[in-house]
């Protein structure tokens, strides 16, 4: 007769984790990832500014810092952050989850971590941790206050910096490796415009407050120079112009036997393609579906969860999910916090959820394939236009948004620069960038100018003529041809016009 009963265990033992597990933790982040996170820890600190620098030699990005005037770590502090099994104790309204977002974060890009830090009524610390003594047992070093003070008042930001932390990246394993100047420049600008892009939208609730300040910068350490910042803004994925679709938004209840939340559907207005819509140049297919914020940190832009499928139907489909301490029990979180799991229990509930004039998730869904059906039968050909970045007010970029659809994945920059005396502009494709000659600047602007933003009219009107110069579009020599037509004519117009200023000043 077989025995139907299982098997039970004689014995038990605690067996510790091999220190090399450490090594694995943070392995999916990217780099713009694990900068976030670390702006966490900033946030959660209470900083009110806080500076992402790249540190450069030239055009090479040599290692990055974080600094913050937050409330800073004494002693004991910074030897809970750099001790991986330590998990700090959050409060209710903190963007920390785990406990290792420091060290992971840090480790997954560079080869040497160096944080410091001062906290009101204590001497500065300093600590460093070496990746390659992660795997026998992480070996965290001291550095004396002395030290630690010295690199925190040379700091060179623009803001007091009474208490606060810097926290240093050497080594950086996932900078660019070229030896050629123009790909390492390229590549930083694309990088700092996917970091204000990134920290725009998961953090777009929070710089909406108006009481944080981030920045991005390239400082070079040879020249001891730093470079102009660009502010991160906030990238509302619900900020649509107008009024969507007719009864929307509108809000579902959803009640598990331990949990209760409300999800928020849109269903977004196919006419504006707005920044909230692009979010940094990414598809209608990536940005349909769920929106899942914890303590108003955006975790999961886009993606159904397996509550649908994504396709061109779903595009202007959008929900909108803050999670509560209860429906957290129901969500896995990844460490990067790019990206959520939610467990059966949640998902029926999400299926079965029903608001009081009886929608529920199915039906918005065909409501939103209704939407985009109507959108494919009225709207016409996009225009097209470059994507304005810096160097135009926010209000013609509005108008750009409205009124006209990107043709390319990244915002063009506006520039003043000198060029030869032949040149009226230059067109660099590689760094997103339109750089006007300033030995023109009074002449087009009509007085000597530092404003970022002047010459609107001009700029505007230029961007809108090399549309296709930004993008690979269009016959090579016919664009050759184009731009030494453009460059004569506006170069005559800019010297009638300086002539016509002369005339009139005598």
């Amino acid at each position: 007769m077989v025995s139907t009963s299982a098997p039970q265990p004689v014995g038990s033992r605690v067996v510790p984790p091999d220190p090399s597990i450490t090594s694995a933790i943070g392995r999916h982040h990217t780099l713009v990832t694990a900068v976030a996170d670390l702006v966490d820890n900033s946030i959660d600190a209470g900083a009110t500014n806080i500076l992402i620098r790249f540190r450069m030699d030239g055009a090479r990005p040599v290692g990055l810092q974080v600094i913050d005037n937050a409330s800073g770590m004494d002693s004991a502090g910074i030897d809970d952050a750099m001790t991986y099994a330590k998990k700090r104790e959050y409060t209710g309204r903190d963007l920390g989850h785990f406990g290792i977002g420091l060290k992971a974060a840090s480790l997954s890009q560079a080869n040497t971590l160096i944080v410091w830090s001062k906290r009101y009524g204590s001497p500065p610390v300093g600590r460093r941790l070496r990746k390659e003594t992660i795997d026998t047992g992480p070996v965290v070093e001291d550095f004396s206050s002395t030290d630690a003070s010295e690199r925190l008042a040379d700091a060179k930001v623009d803001f007091v910096m009474d208490t606060g932390t810097i926290v240093e990246w050497e080594g950086v394993q996932t900078f660019l490796t070229s030896s050629h100047e123009d790909e390492q420049r390229a590549w930083t600008s694309r990088t700092t415009q996917e970091l204000v892009n990134h920290l725009g939208l998961v953090l777009h609730r929070i710089l909406e407050r108006g009481d944080l300040t981030i920045m991005v910068q390239a400082f070079d350490v040879w020249l001891d120079f730093a470079g102009p910042p660009r502010q991160v803004t906030a990238i509302d994925p619900f900020d649509y112009r107008g009024i969507g679709r007719a009864g929307y938004p509108k809000e579902i209840p959803v009640v598990l036997d331990d949990a209760v939340g409300t999800v928020h559907l849109h269903i977004w207005p196919h006419w504006d393609k707005g920044s909230g819509f692009v979010q940094g140049g990414r598809s209608a297919s990536e940005s349909q579906g769920l929106y899942i914020y914890r303590n108003d940190r955006l975790l999961q832009a886009g993606g159904w969860n397996s509550l649908a499928t994504p396709s061109a139907d779903l595009a202007f489909a959008r929900v909108a999910l803050d999670l509560t301490v209860e429906l957290e029990n129901h969500v896995a979180i990844n460490p990067e916090k790019a990206g959520t799991t939610f467990d059966d229990e949640l998902r029926g509930a999400l299926a079965r959820a029903r608001s009081a004039d009886g929608s529920t998730l199915a039906s918005f869904r065909d409501d939103a394939k209704h939407a985009a059906k109507v959108a494919r039968q009225r709207v016409a050909s996009p225009i097209e236009a470059p994507l304005p970045g810096d160097g135009l007010p926010g209000r013609v970029k509005d108008a750009f948004a409205t009124h006209t659809e990107p043709n390319d994945t990244f915002p063009i920059d506006i520039r003043w620069s000198l060029l030869p005396d032949d040149q009226v502009y230059d067109i660099d494709v590689d760094a997103h960038r339109l750089v006007l000659n300033a030995r023109y600047r009074a002449a087009v602007v009509g007085r000597r100018s530092l404003d970022i933003n002047d010459a609107p009219l001009f700029k505007g009107l230029l961007l809108l003529l090399l549309e296709d110069h930004f993008v690979g579009t269009g016959s090579g020599a016919r664009k050759k041809r184009e731009d030494a037509a453009w460059q004569a004519i506006l170069l005559a117009a800019i010297r009638e016009q300086s002539a016509r200023g002369n005339e009139s000043r005598a």
